[in-house]
């Protein structure tokens, strides 16, 4: 089973009857919440408000709380842009390895020498 599985069961075919050794709570409010702005607000009133439950409750309480659909609605996760690495921060990288400071140390330090030169 994947997490797709159970989202599947949870919006469209509405069964209730996957096993549930696989299911993950947090990654499917995760995922639900970024199908829209109306489920995470769901989502934030009734499983997050209820805390820690049980994976069986949690599993039927979404499925009687999300309408049914035709489909599988199109889910926009959001991914973290991936920065390109450039000159200046590679040297910075290697100074923190062989000084043995942070990152945001040696970026401190070589802004006060620009400045101070």
């Amino acid at each position: 089973m994947t997490i797709f599985d159970y989202l599947g069961d949870i919006l469209v075919k509405k069964k209730g009857n996957l096993p549930l050794e696989e299911y993950v709570p947090f990654l499917i409010n995760r995922w639900l919440a970024f199908s829209s702005y109306e489920a995470a607000n769901a989502i934030n009133q009734t499983v997050n408000s209820l805390g820690n439950i049980d994976k069986n409750i949690h599993y039927k309480l979404l499925i009687a709380a999300f309408p049914k659909f035709n489909r599988m609605p199109m889910i926009n996760y959001i991914k973290k842009i991936k920065v390109e690495k450039t000159e200046k921060d590679n040297k910075v990288e290697l100074l923190a390895s062989n000084m043995e400071l942070s990152q945001r140390e040696i970026k401190q330090l070589l802004e006060l020498k620009e400045q101070v030169t």
